[in-house]
């Protein structure tokens, strides 16, 4: 029975949702960029890289952002979230603080011993992206500089910094080169990402507020209508260098375009004190992030088709398991008790 638990725990504490979006699309699609450009595909260099992606951000990002955020009130508030307060591991008694400083550890030894096989096999820019990542990530919790407690940091040198190293790292990978088009998309998704970020701080607004120290996210900071109008910005960038690309890059690139579209309304029609309205519109930011990029990359890149079950399978999986541990609060808004899918 323990042994059920600690393997959902260590299940949830990836938290596959975000992990899709963020690193895993950012991967797949500056892979499929760097096979268009430089016409090269190393399936080896794509897995580390896809590994190393989802150590840093499901695990060693995670872990500290769990342990952290437990301490200062923030997730074991009951304000009513599915999506956001954490991975409620420690909430539901599935693992404990230590068991997450093993993960954390863990997780942290196998992304730099994958990043040095893959240094030495392609060059030295791979460690300074990994690093990047890595310190973006622990940072974004960890005292005493802690982003995520303080507005603008967090998106900025957390969510933008980390997925735009990981989206670069992946090209470079492939094509030992970094190039305008790879760093265009690269911060286009990144901003798909810092978008979906703020979303998600819009139901953790009052546990935030509330929590020791105080997690003075963006949202907090400019509250909920300045807030939905700067996380909007974000999906209007998305859409404009989508666009701009599709006119002076690949006519593919109108697939990530579009995706940003459904984007930027879903950000558009949200609103920020609703919680059914916030997990529906958060879902479709996320959807369409995961879709438009992973869908540009396999078009770019038809090798790359393998990624779209492991993704479908991660993200019902993380829904079905993490819908389970929904408070008896939350039970009561039948749009957070079934979202679509």
């Amino acid at each position: 029975m323990r042994t059920a638990a600690l393997a959902k725990g260590v299940f949830l504490e990836l938290r596959a949702i975000p992990v899709l979006l963020w690193s895993f699309t950012a991967i797949v699609l500056g892979t499929g960029i760097a096979v268009a450009e430089a016409g090269r595909f190393d399936p080896w260099l794509f897995v580390e890289a896809l590994l190393i992606g989802v150590l840093i951000q499901g695990y060693e990002t995670h872990a500290v952002n769990e342990i952290y955020d437990w301490r200062s009130g923030t997730d074991g508030d009951p304000s009513p979230r599915v999506l956001s307060g954490g991975s409620r591991v420690l909430l539901a008694g599935l693992l404990t603080e230590r068991q997450l400083w093993a993960i954390f550890a863990v997780s942290s030894i196998l992304a730099w011993l994958l990043a040095v096989d893959v240094f030495l096999r392609t060059g030295p820019v791979v460690l300074v992206l990994v690093a990047i990542g890595y310190a973006a990530g622990l940072l974004y919790t960890a005292p005493p500089v802690q982003t995520s407690y303080r507005p603008f940091a967090g998106d900025w040198l957390g969510g933008f910094t980390g997925v735009t190293a990981a989206g670069l790292g992946a090209y470079y990978v492939q094509a030992l080169t970094i190039s305008v088009t790879a760093i265009l998309f690269a911060v286009a998704h990144a901003c798909v990402c810092v978008g979906m970020l703020l979303m998600h701080h819009y139901l953790d607004m009052d546990a935030d507020s509330r929590a020791r120290p105080q997690k003075r996210t963006t949202i907090v900071f400019l509250g909920p209508r300045i807030g939905k109008a700067y996380a909007t910005s974000f999906a209007i960038a998305v859409v404009g260098i989508g666009a701009v690309l599709s006119l002076l890059w690949r006519v593919e690139t109108i697939l990530f375009a579009a995706a940003g579209v459904i984007g930027l309304v879903a950000h558009a029609r949200a609103n920020p004190r609703d919680v059914g309205s916030v997990t529906r519109h958060e879902l479709t930011v996320i959807q369409a992030g995961i879709g438009g990029g992973l869908a540009l990359a396999i078009v770019l890149a038809p090798v790359l088709l393998p990624v779209v079950p492991v993704a479908i399978i991660l993200y019902l999986g993380h829904l079905r398991v993490a819908l389970s541990l929904r408070t008896p609060a939350e039970e009561r808004y039948g749009a957070i008790a079934n979202p679509p899918t």
